[in-house]
């Protein structure tokens, strides 16, 4: 483990914090265009989001400017845009981080655009494909597979029902039935985030023994040296977004003592998400990236 986390940590972190910040502020699109819920709590999930979005985008940039070797020549990455998906990562990366630096002065002058914003999304998104590209297009079996845009786009969509549930914690006394809806939503969209991808595993698995003897040495280090690493990451993942649901559901208002197993379960997330990452980098060691 310890291995993977020193050779390529700055991009486990980016890839990380970046689809983190594209699911975030995809959710602060989609709440803010409800029209059903309460001004004064899209205005606040809104702001809340957009202030998370763009501190994970600034370190995710940096992390992946570290990764490069020279940080100051970064920009020569993308020159070949039209023929690799590392340029198009970093055009659609700082293409995002633009569009959101507008949204957010919009926001803040009361003028927010909602189809600004679904731009912006598509944007995030661009940034996510190009992400799962440069793996994807690459001679490692465990990565050239549609398991690796399921991987990326899935941790976009749970980081992001996971931060905004924490955000809307924070603003459960505006309108608190509202609020405790919207809780319920997202938590089901994460739980069937969670179940796609695991009903995806065997296919993926069953993938890897016939991607010939590379493939094959890929699955016996997840059989052999990972078992553990997956069974505890899917044990953190499904108990946390089951850690939700059982408080949201439980009793109407959400009580404060059930905000601490919230709070439990946006750890369990991290961690599992974390986990998942790791995984996904270990069984393409060495690294070729495409």
């Amino acid at each position: 483990m310890f291995h993977v986390l020193a050779e390529e940590w700055q991009l486990l972190l980016f890839t990380l914090m970046m689809q983190a910040a594209v699911g975030t502020f995809l959710f602060v699109v989609i709440l803010r265009s409800r029209k059903k819920l309460d001004l004064d709590l899209r205005k606040s999930v809104t702001r809340k989001g957009l202030l998370v979005t763009g501190p994970l985008v600034i370190i995710g940039i940096l992390l992946s400017a570290l990764h490069l070797g020279d940080p100051l020549g970064a920009y020569r990455s993308i020159l070949n845009v039209s023929s690799s998906w590392l340029s198009r990562e970093i055009v659609f990366t700082g293409l995002f981080f633009a569009m959101w630096a507008v949204a957010f002065i919009l926001d803040r002058k009361d003028k927010w655009n909602s189809l600004f914003g679904w731009l912006t999304v598509l944007a995030g998104a661009g940034a996510v494909v190009s992400m799962a590209s440069i793996y994807a297009t690459s001679i490692i079996p465990a990565w050239t597979d549609f398991n690796t845009y399921l991987t990326f786009f899935g941790t976009a969509i749970f980081f992001g029902v996971a931060i905004m549930v924490m955000i809307l914690l924070t603003s459960s006394k505006r309108n608190p039935d509202q609020v405790q809806s919207v809780l319920k939503s997202l938590a089901i969209t994460g739980g069937v985030v969670l179940i796609v991808q695991l009903a995806y595993l065997p296919v993926f698995l069953s993938g890897l023994s016939t991607a010939g003897a590379a493939g094959v040495q890929s699955l016996e280090v997840l059989s052999s040296q990972h078992i553990w690493s997956i069974m505890i990451r899917w044990t953190l993942s499904l108990g946390g977004i089951g850690l939700i649901l059982y408080a949201l559901f439980r009793s109407k208002p959400l009580q404060a003592g059930q905000y601490g197993l919230i709070y439990a379960a946006f750890s369990m997330i991290l961690v599992g998400e974390f986990l998942g990452r790791y995984i996904f980098y270990a069984t393409g060691v060495p690294m070729f990236i495409g």
